[in-house]
């Protein structure tokens, strides 16, 4: 997930056509990449390769954003895609472990609607813009994603010793994630009072 320097440079480079970039690609394969996920851990089927998809939707978020930086491929798309990728693609796995009841509900059920309330207070607040990763936000879905691979392995009978561990590490990504989110919310709203103070211009 980008930072708000790379959303400066992004913005300096709206006017040219930037949105077929590599970092671009990789996120639009991170969002396939969570159907086949899904589909086996709701069917409860291959194991080793659902680790492994898991695993490479894991690594991706951050090869783009690291190709993104090293090589300035950041995007104004790429800006928007990236944290819609990462949130949809983390609520939908949690959601999935829930339903092939590998994860308590209230597990998917805090990450679902924490985002949701998310989503519908940036639509509602019109901002121009999501707001921008925060480190705790990092930390927040670095350890959802490990407690997330740390289940997923656990199906794997050879890898079952990390079943539990990744359960306690989920309860705590899920606890912290109330937290951000409440962050982040406060963060949209100042964001939307500023934006339509007398004299200034409103986002649209």
């Amino acid at each position: 997930m980008l930072g708000a320097k790379e959303r400066t440079v992004a913005m300096e480079a709206a006017s040219r056509n930037d949105w077929a970039t590599v970092p671009n690609a990789i996120t639009l394969l991170r969002f396939f990449l969570v159907i086949p996920i899904c589909i086996f851990l709701i069917s409860d089927t291959r194991p080793t390769l659902t680790a492994v998809l898991l695993l490479a939707f894991g690594l991706s978020d951050w090869v783009d954003g690291f190709i993104a930086r090293k090589f300035s491929q950041v995007s104004r798309l790429g800006i928007l895609l990236d944290p819609i990728a990462d949130r949809l693609g983390i609520v939908a796995i949690a959601v999935a472990l829930v339903a092939g009841g590998f994860i308590p509900v209230w597990i998917g059920v805090v990450i679902f609607f924490t985002d949701l309330v998310l989503l519908c207070a940036y639509f509602f607040l019109r901002l121009s813009e999501p707001p921008s990763s925060t480190l705790l936000g990092k930390f927040r879905t670095a350890l959802i994603m490990l407690g997330l691979a740390f289940v997923a392995a656990g199906r794997i009978d050879q890898l079952s010793i990390f079943y539990v561990p990744g359960i306690y590490i989920l309860y705590a990504g899920a606890l912290l994630h109330i937290v951000v989110g409440f962050g982040y919310l406060r963060y949209m709203r100042s964001e939307a009072r500023t934006a339509n103070r007398p004299g200034e211009e409103t986002k649209p």
